[in-house]
């Protein structure tokens, strides 16, 4: 079914590229990526694959995460602060554990689970400085990658070092509107050490950005200004033939507040009645190797990360909402005195002496990671890869409730009114393989498979209670829960000719289930992993020798015993419920019609609903349940991104470059339910952006504006926590920006 409406559009391979890209890497049908865990020509790989250069990403202004957006079908990002970011791919978007696995070149990044195991809501931003490519898998990955990459796969494959010497610089200046200066400092230097046998490269980056969002009650501006800084140490080893050894070193803080503010305040008003600055500390080691056995080639990674993150949440209205209500009353009173008025005045003035109030959650994770594989050597009609995978992940979380000065937002130094301990330990271990054989000339059948067995340990106390959440005095406990299972990957792929192929696949991926450790409930409650399978067709070619290219992929994805957040009145925990279907059409595409003239884009369709009601066992459903038929929240139904780029030589020594792009994100909802309390509809986003630039090959000067009509677009909507006050995230207004680089 898939296959129809795109075998007569078989246009494709890769993300457009600038000429200057082109140039470089030599032609776009030569574009060499890793994504299946071995090199390949981006035309030969039979899956949906965006890759980005760093000439790609330095033309399009794609300095991090967040700027992926822009240049990659079916990605959505929601930012709440520094290290809470999740990533979303084909409409894959829930609570629990990541859907989209992040990379540092074969290492995996992990956030921590919070209170509410909600670990995907934590995922880090990155740095794209002296990266040398960013690829983008799209669908489940879960043979080769596991679990976290039901939605997708985003690697960052790192600039190694060479063997000779360089060095780069790239500074920043930008200047936003409704807010203030900013800037940012790259640099890079690569060292020989030992001729031909040992090298090192070293790189900086440092940035700072002024905010656009203000809380006047509190007398503050530019809350979500932010600041981040970090770098990376690479080693690479070649002590003998056929042998290659890389070390990596990762570092990343950034520190700042939430973009988020309330329509109802004035554009760019937040209505928090505490502050809430964010923080969060990334420390990533890892040691890899690959070695030439003639046969095969073995390659291993081990790997560490260390991360420490702040979270902070103001539940002032919730604690607010607790008022006049002798229910709540009687967490505080005896039954009598909440029946009379002097009993609910004695009762609100409590409450008011609780608040304003945050909560405060520093968190950490550590997350050791070891793969072993053995790859068939490239070239012949059967290729395979075979691998092991152990996991060990440990989390812990503090939490508390603090109170604040209702002048100036900031914690009182005082005991706090709540503090509970969670842990979230997982260990995972896996075997996998995937089998490529040539039965017919230009014809291939791939088979994949993934077996993991897991542990998952939640556990916790509460040391302070707090009665109107319904909390009191709990010792530590340990709660276990684990599962073992399969996953699968079929895959047909045919190439009439070398520039052109056609392929099929069916793929499977999961998440780990778990228990949950929460409040206010009378005993842990588990859940399960979710299941999900995608169908997909596709088709790649570059047509009159590249003056077309392109990439038309269109799915089905069924997704079951899905992950859910189910809200307890106070708190949220995790459960199953329901299940969903997601079709969507792809489309990438570069035109070349003129010298120095690029055209590119992406379009995208999405239809992701609900195709059983969300009621979780043990759950009374409600007239704000989800439903079938419903749409998954946060999901655009289209979406595209159009450029143009010229580049021509304005002297003798210098050429120069002119692009504009536009970026589309159609609308969505912020809850299933339009009776939900955080229903929000959020309309159309655009985004425009503009860049010009001239280059000597040593030297480059670049001017350019992003957003530049100043669209006020909403990315993301919701409440404030336990209100009904409504609170947006949107993208930054229009920023004006120079750029000074270059290159020894």
């Amino acid at each position: 079914m898939l296959l129809a409406p795109i075998l007569p559009l078989a246009v494709s391979i890769a993300h457009a590229q600038p000429a200057a890209e082109a140039e470089a890497n030599g032609p776009i049908t030569e574009i060499i990526v890793t994504a299946l865990k071995r090199s390949e020509r981006l035309l030969d790989v039979p899956a949906s694959i965006t890759a980005l250069g760093e000439e790609s990403l330095k033309a399009g202004s794609i300095d991090s995460a967040n700027d992926l957006v822009r240049a990659v079908p079916s990605l959505t990002i929601t930012d709440q602060g520094p290290g809470q970011r999740r990533f979303t791919l084909r409409g894959v978007r829930s609570a629990g554990d990541a859907q989209v696995g992040i990379y540092y070149d074969e290492t995996p990044l992990v956030g921590p689970p919070g209170t509410t195991s909600d670990a995907g809501a934590s995922q880090s931003d990155f740095r794209l400085f002296d990266i040398e490519r960013v690829e983008v898998l799209r669908g489940p990955q879960g043979t080769l990658y596991g679990s976290g990459s039901v939605g997708g796969t985003i690697r960052l494959v790192t600039q190694k070092p060479g063997f000779e010497p360089e060095a780069k610089i790239d500074l920043t200046g930008t200047s936003t509107r409704h807010g203030g200066k900013g800037y940012q400092i790259n640099t890079a230097l690569n060292a020989p050490l030992v001729a031909d046998k040992l090298a090192a490269r070293v790189v900086y980056f440092r940035q700072q950005d002024d905010g656009w969002v203000d809380n006047p009650g509190l007398g503050l501006e530019r809350i979500n200004r932010t600041f981040s800084h970090g770098g990376r140490l690479l080693v690479r080893a070649l002590p003998v033939e056929g042998l290659t050894l890389d070390l990596a070193a990762h570092y990343l803080r950034s520190s700042g507040g939430a973009s988020t503010w309330s329509p109802a305040a004035g554009t760019y008003n937040a209505v928090n009645r505490s502050q809430v600055p964010y923080s969060d500390e990334q420390r990533v080691f890892s040691f890899s190797g690959k070695a030439e056995l003639g046969f095969a080639d073995a390659v291993f990674t081990t790997s560490y990360q260390d991360r420490d993150s702040v979270v902070t949440r103001d539940p002032t209205y919730l604690f607010q909402s607790f008022k006049n209500s002798a229910a709540n009353c009687r967490t505080r009173f005896a039954t009598a005195v909440c029946a009379t008025p002097a009993g609910i005045t004695a009762f609100n003035a409590y409450v008011d002496s609780l608040t304003p109030v945050i909560y405060y959650q520093p968190q950490s994770v550590s997350n050791w990671t070891n793969e072993f594989r053995l790859q068939s050597s490239d070239g012949g009609p059967l290729q395979w890869t075979v691998g092991l995978y152990y996991e060990d992940r440990d989390a812990r979380v503090l939490s508390e409730a603090r109170r604040t000065s209702g002048t100036n937002g900031l914690p009182i130094a005082a005991a706090p009114l709540l503090q509970r301990h969670v842990v979230d330990d997982l260990k995972q271990k896996a075997v996998f393989g995937e089998v490529t054989y040539e039965i017919l000339p230009d014809l291939k059948l791939t088979g994949g498979g993934r077996y993991y067995d897991y542990d998952k340990t939640v556990g916790g106390d509460t040391t302070v209670g707090l009665d109107i959440l319904r909390t009191s005095v709990t010792p530590f406990a340990l709660y276990k829960s684990g599962d073992k299972g399969g996953l699968y990957k079929a895959n047909i792929s045919w190439k009439p000719d070398d520039a052109v192929q056609l392929y099929a696949q069916a793929a499977s991926g999961y998440r780990p289930g778990g228990v949950n450790q929460v409040l206010g409930l009378a005993q842990a409650l588990g859940y399960q992993p979710d299941d999900l399978k995608t169908y997909e067709a596709g088709a790649k070619a570059s047509l009159f020798d590249g003056l077309l290219t392109g990439a038309l992929s269109g799915y089905i994805t069924d997704w079951s015993d899905m992950q859910v957040s189910i809200n307890s009145g106070s708190f949220v925990y995790l459960g199953n419920a329901g299940a969903a279907r997601i079709k969507g059409l792809e489309l990438e595409a570069a035109l070349h019609p003129l010298d120095g003239l690029t055209l590119s884009g992406y379009g995208v369709l999405t239809s992701a609903k609900l195709t059983q009601d969300q009621v979780p066992d043990g759950v009374t459903p409600l007239a704000t349940t989800a439903r079938k038929g419903d749409r998954v929240p946060f999901i655009a139904r289209k979406s595209f991104s159009l450029s143009a780029t010229y580049e021509a030589a304005v002297s003798a020594a210098w050429n120069g470059f002119v692009r504009g792009d536009v970026n589309y994100v159609g609308p969505s909802r912020a809850d299933f339910r339009p009776n939900a309390i955080g229903y929000r509809a959020l309309g159309d986003c655009y985004q425009s952006n503009v860049r010009l630039g001239v280059d000597n090959g040593t030297w480059g000067l670049q001017l350019y504006v992003n957003n530049l009509t100043d669209e006020v677009g909403r990315v993301a909507a919701g409440n404030v926590l336990g209100g009904s006050i409504e609170t947006v995230t949107s993208i930054a207004p229009r920023t004006v920006g120079v750029n000074l680089n270059a290159k020894f």
